[in-house]
């Protein structure tokens, strides 16, 4: 494995990237983010231009408690989805071929090889993901009736970032992260992302528009800021 600074180093180009992009990922390390066409022989030297900020930002990081190891996560026994009040107790049956992860009641059987955690971790993840869809998608609906704001279409993916966005014809994007949220704070991202059907901004129109639904939206956009303590390693 590739390091820099003591960190796990990765290097990936993404064609939607405009420039690139340097940063320090929880449980990942050092992440470089190229656009496409760029030559990763320049890599080295962006790096130590940037040296100074990437080992203030790790020792930040580091001292607050964040895993940088870039190792992967254990599996978990238990998984808690927050925004359903649901939680399911995880089987792991050690069996050769491809990873299946099958829901039965409250609890969730993964079956594969255990020695291929990556790919073990990957089944759950999809499952995650397939989940958020289904639990989000009536939700949402039911969001868009009660504020009569419309919306054409639903994408539900595990983004690292964002929490949520919408396209200027009305398709939101949802993190699947979004299952590990209390309710309060999943109430709030749907109704963020549907007054943006009306204003793709953060204009003053905008914000009124939150406001007329939910007057505590400045205490919960602080909420959902800090969000991200909600989600397992092992889905981040």
């Amino acid at each position: 494995m590739k390091e820099f600074a003591g960190l796990p180093l990765t290097v990936r180009a993404n064609p939607r990237a405009r420039r690139v992009l340097v940063k320090l990922v929880p449980g990942r390390g050092l992440e470089v983010v190229t656009p496409r066409g760029f030559d990763p022989a320049q890599v080295p030297a962006i790096l130590e231009d940037k040296r100074g900020w990437v080992e203030r930002t790790r020792d930040r990081l580091l001292a607050a408690g964040t895993d940088l190891s870039g190792a992967l996560p254990e599996l978990p026994d238990v998984i808690h989805f927050r925004a359903a009040d649901r939680t399911v107790q995880v089987d792991c049956v050690d069996r050769p071929g491809r990873v299946r992860v099958l829901e039965n009641a409250a609890r969730l059987q993964v079956s594969g090889p255990m020695e291929d955690r990556a790919a073990i971790l990957d089944g759950m993840r999809a499952y995650t993901v397939r989940k958020a869809r289904e639990i989000l998608l009536p939700w949402l609906e039911r969001a868009s009736r009660a504020t009569g704001l419309a919306y054409s279409a639903l994408r539900v993916r595990r983004q690292k970032t964002r929490w949520g966005s919408c396209s200027a014809r009305g398709t939101i994007s949802l993190n699947a992260k979004l299952l590990f949220l209390p309710p309060e704070l999943v109430d709030h991202l749907l109704l963020h992302e549907l007054c943006h059907t009306k204003h793709l901004n953060h204009s003053k129109a905008y914000w009124a528009c939150v406001a007329s639904f939910q007057p505590d939206f400045e205490r919960l956009e602080r909420e959902v800021s800090r969000g991200g303590r909600y989600v397992p390693a092992w889905f981040r």
